[in-house]
């Protein structure tokens, strides 16, 4: 029965069993000699390596290349690996210079969905893998060419649900092998119900249990981030262990526990060297540059105030469509720190919490002083007066004398 080089087996199982992290380099190595001699299978993961963290750990440190990504997958296709023929397919955005997914020996997607299937079956692990996940994503529709536009939405979603059924002893098996990649997937069909499956919570959360002590970090930073309030010694723990293991995203989680607002004392320095550690790694980028936003913002423990360096991060996770920051953020454009002066942009992103109290001072600002809107003083004591002590409306009431009917300023 078919089986993989020996050798390619033995990169299978450090990339992705068991996660040796200190022989990133040896077993990139080997899979570069496999390829040179021949073997198509090997330019498939190859390409995974190059692919980024969906497709290998980021532990391992290896750079993500779109071209080199593109070129293996290419010759997997072109030399004939049923492997690539098959999972190039979810590879977003990928296509193959050929015009096909297919390529001699095989003249039809089900004869490669026939070859990985007997690969799965003669106890290729990783093959058993993008089974359980053609059956869960129902890739496997089109690989077996199934003619969808003659069955009813009643008959495809009871085709979908028999797939999904399949993934999971597939799953099962996978993890009774030490092998947790595709468990969020399994954790997802346990939970949804999607496909009238029925739940189960209880396996589900066995699961995350067991990913998170066989060392998975997104599952190790889940547990944590449940223990950051009732117990946050061992949630600090948990994600060094994470970290420990490469999971860079634990890193901001760690800087988390010592920034403002976090679980530890206080140690802004600290916490600055983690979500940079982070930042840099290209993990977690919208916490990252959130909380490095704030303590620029904020500066403290020997870190200097630095606006420019704050609002270059506050924007860019604006940019990624989260507005954490839109406080400081809206500060900053509301004072001209660290870029020009926009009232209209201040008032939009101060305007999106103005619960907090750095945005009610500076709405506050806005419509006591007429900043681009018209001047409205009882407004803006409306929003001073949710926070009288702070020392910015303390300050700024200090320009305005209450009269007969209402409010009004002096010292113009």
């Amino acid at each position: 029965m078919m089986k993989f080089d020996e050798r390619i087996e033995k990169v299978v199982q450090v990339l992705w069993v068991d996660f040796q992290f200190e022989k990133a380099q040896e077993v990139k190595s080997l899979l570069e000699e496999v390829a040179a001699q021949g073997n198509p299978d090997a330019y498939f993961f190859l390409a995974r390596i190059y692919a980024g963290n969906c497709f290998v750990d980021s532990g391992f440190g290896y750079e993500t290349d779109d071209r080199k990504t593109e070129e293996y997958l290419n010759l997997s296709i072109e030399n004939g690996s049923a492997l690539g023929m098959f999972g190039a397919r979810r590879f977003g955005g990928f296509k193959p210079r050929s015009g096909s997914f297919l390529h001699e020996p095989y003249h039809s997607s089900v004869e490669v969905w026939n070859e990985v299937c007997n690969l799965a079956a003669s106890g290729e692990i990783f093959a058993k893998y993008l089974i359980a996940n053609a059956y869960y994503y129902g890739d496997v529709g089109e690989l077996t060419e199934m003619d969808f536009s003659r069955m009813t939405q009643k008959d495809i979603q009871a085709q979908f649900r028999k797939w999904t059924e399949a993934a999971i002893p597939i799953y099962e098996e996978l993890i009774s092998k030490n092998m947790i990649m595709g468990i969020g997937n399994y954790i997802d069909i346990l939970t949804s119900g999607d496909w009238g499956i029925p739940k189960n919570e209880k396996r589900a959360a066995e699961l995350e249990e067991l990913a998170a002590d066989m060392g998975n970090g997104f599952y190790m930073v889940k547990k944590g981030k449940k223990l950051v309030d009732t117990n946050p010694q061992a949630a600090l723990e948990i994600f060094q262990k994470a970290a420990d293991k490469h999971y860079m995203p634990a890193y901001a989680q760690i800087g988390a526990m010592y920034t403002f607002g976090g679980k530890m004392p206080r140690d802004i320095k600290k916490a600055k060297e983690y979500f940079e550690l982070c930042y840099q790694s290209g993990s977690a980028s919208v916490l990252c540059n959130n909380r490095l936003g704030e303590i620029y913002f904020y500066g403290g423990d020997g870190i200097q105030i630095d606006y420019d360096k704050a609002f270059r991060h506050l924007k860019a996770a604006h940019d990624e469509e989260n507005d954490w920051g839109s406080d400081m953020l809206g500060t900053c454009y509301l004072k001209g720190l660290g870029t020009q002066v926009d009232y209209v942009k201040a008032k939009e992103e101060l305007s999106r919490y103005p619960g907090e109290a750095l945005s009610a001072v500076g709405l506050g600002e806005i419509y006591a002083y007429g900043l681009g809107v018209p001047v409205d003083i009882k407004k803006a004591m409306s929003y001073w007066d949710k926070f009288p002590q702070h020392e910015h409306v303390i300050a700024n009431k200090k320009n305005f004398k209450r009269i007969l009917f209402g409010w009004k300023r002096i010292n113009q």
